[in-house]
């Protein structure tokens, strides 16, 4: 009997659920309070989505140093696509990460620390609201000195 890729991969998030659930020190009683709220009694009615569901939150509890990293990161993300479309530029993924670690001085963008994460994140918020305001000022100067012709 062959075992199918997902099987193999519920397999695999059902070893990570009882080792994070043991890395986080819960205990029968709160297992059981998890499986209650996807509405079954063993883990092994979860399905691989509710599973990995799961791990990700179990990882946030037992890991809240790298959920802190994790929301920066993605606010920087959101910030520098955010300066970028201010400015009119296309702009992917690999380009923003870039973009990051550059401005932060980084090897890669996943080793930019917490508080240089916080600064780029304000740098980068500050710059786009400033590309669009000037947008604005600009575009009301060319409407004014459209009503002087």
């Amino acid at each position: 009997m062959a075992i199918t890729l997902m099987e193999q991969e519920q397999k695999r998030l059902l070893k990570k659920f009882h080792t994070l659930l043991g890395k986080a020190g819960l205990g029968a009683d709160e297992k059981e309070a998890i499986l209650a709220g996807y509405g079954v009694e063993s883990s092994k009615e979860l399905t691989a989505y509710e599973l990995l569901e799961a791990c990700n939150q179990l990882d946030k509890m037992s890991n809240p140093k790298a959920a802190e990293m994790d929301k920066w990161r993605k606010r920087v993300i959101a910030s520098i696509f955010s300066y970028f479309g201010a400015l009119g530029l296309q702009s992917d993924m690999n380009r923003v990460k870039g973009t990051a670690a550059r401005a932060a001085r980084a090897e890669t963008f996943n080793d930019i620390p917490l508080e240089q994460l916080r600064t780029l994140y304000s740098a980068f918020s500050k710059k786009a609201k400033t590309v669009e305001h000037v947008d604005i000022v600009t575009e009301d100067i060319i409407n004014e000195l459209k009503l002087l012709n």
